[in-house]
């Protein structure tokens, strides 16, 4: 019997979120007994009175399970699940709801999650760059999140973050939400033609002068995502390093943001050798930018595992920031870089794993010290070629090693056998 999985990540709930993340999609892979629904039907009034009544349901079990959080706190949690994203879900007519990230489901049908950072399940009430110094467990919606971690339904938690699956037991003091969770790295492929250009594209980093660098917005390429990306410092730093070694090139893969007024694109411009791309690239796009650079830039204030991980496996020396996270891909000195100065200044965990994050400083001003920090990093690879070849040859060999496609599609397999063995 074919087991059904709605993933409901292009409901209204998510598409605050991206919608169906190509993190989350690559999970999908055809297999055997399941059908993945990602396109909910249209719901009728039937299906939004039924999902009225799983509203109210979990109203009344939250209510059950956390007596001392206040009723108004209690409705508006579960109203913040978006009554017209579940009436979609329940129109699915699913045996399973596969939501990721957040957990936005009523919960009333059998449900699991995956998970990168533990802060985003208590969305939309706690989210990235506003949690600095939360005392997250003093707060009703740990509680509440809590709840339904423990509910019966709620049969499995994954994560590719081993530090998430780790702590969800601490943080939520629960033996039992512990068991639920499983740890699965992440994994990313490509196709043959796209291996072989990779090949090709090392002989060529081999061989040409100069160090080209790439820096990457969002998929979005929003304003705030740019600088908290870090692309003020990689301004920054670049225009101090092409001064001094005018064959290093910048790509910028971005919009130039408009929130710096209409000035700031003529200053970017000015900078010597910097190449604007900013038109919405697809994915081949995106490989032929990861083969052109020597090195790939991502000085971020938090982690973005798909982009790094794919620069590293193009063969991308890879520069990052220390931000929290990081270490579990990037071995600092020897599969990359990672750059002091954002953990413990915009990013880092409390004692329970949840993660404290402030924007603030970012977004009032470009941090100096760590745009020098970045500069003595790129300056090291632009007059080190061997260096960098180096770091890009143990940065694909990891990605290799660590994170392919197979066991990353296959763990989570198994996690699906699990629970569909217990409906």
């Amino acid at each position: 019997m074919t087991c059904r999985v709605a993933a409901p990540w292009r409901t209204p709930i998510f598409q605050w979120l991206g919608g169906d993340h190509p993190m989350m999609t690559s999970l999908l892979a055809p297999r055997a007994g399941y059908e993945f629904l990602l396109d909910m039907p249209e719901p009728t009034d039937a299906h939004r009175a039924q999902a009225a009544a799983e509203r109210d349901a979990l109203v009344a079990e939250l209510a059950a399970a956390a007596p001392g959080v206040p009723r108004e706190a209690i409705v508006k949690f579960a109203e913040s699940r978006d009554l017209e994203s579940q009436a979609q879900l329940a129109a699915a007519e699913a045996d399973l709801a596969l939501p990721h990230s957040m957990p936005f489901v009523f919960g009333q049908r059998p449900w699991l999650a995956h998970i990168e950072e533990l802060m985003t399940l208590f969305a939309p009430f706690l989210w990235h760059g506003k949690t600095a110094n939360a005392d997250v467990r003093s707060m009703p919606v740990w509680a509440l999140v809590r709840a339904m971690l423990e509910s019966d339904r709620c049969r499995a938690i994954s994560s590719h973050l081993r530090h998430s699956h780790e702590f969800i037991g601490k943080l939520f003091d629960s033996p039992k939400i512990r068991a639920k969770s499983h740890y699965i790295p992440f994994g990313i492929d490509f196709p043959p033609d796209v291996r072989a250009r990779i090949e090709a594209a090392q002989q060529a980093r081999a061989e040409r002068s100069g160090c080209t660098f790439l820096f990457t917005n969002s998929w979005g390429q929003h304003d705030e995502s740019f600088v908290l990306r870090g692309g003020m410092e990689t301004l920054a730093a670049f225009g101090a390093l092409v001064a001094r070694r005018p064959d290093c090139r910048l790509i910028l893969r971005t919009q130039v943001p408009k929130l710096f007024g209409p000035d700031f694109e003529k200053f970017v411009r000015s900078i010597p050798n910097v190449e604007i791309v900013d038109t919405k690239l697809a994915f081949g796009d995106f490989v032929d930018l990861f083969l052109r650079a020597d090195v790939f830039l991502i000085p971020s204030c938090g982690l973005h595992t798909v982009s790094l991980l794919q620069a590293m496996a193009c063969g991308a020396a890879t520069i990052a920031s220390d931000a929290p996270a990081v270490d579990e891909f990037i071995a600092d000195g020897e599969t990359g870089i990672a750059v002091k100065g954002r953990l413990g200044r915009t990013s880092w965990y409390d004692a329970w794993g949840f993660l404290n994050q402030t924007f603030e400083p970012m977004m009032r001003s470009y941090d100096a010290e760590f745009a020098a920090n970045l500069g003595a990093a790129m300056e090291e690879l632009a007059r080190d070629r061997a260096r960098r070849l180096a770091l890009s040859r143990a940065g694909r060999d990891h990605v290799e090693r660590n994170h392919a496609i197979g066991p990353w599609v296959e763990g989570f397999g198994r996690v699906l056998d699990s629970v569909r063995a217990g409906l």
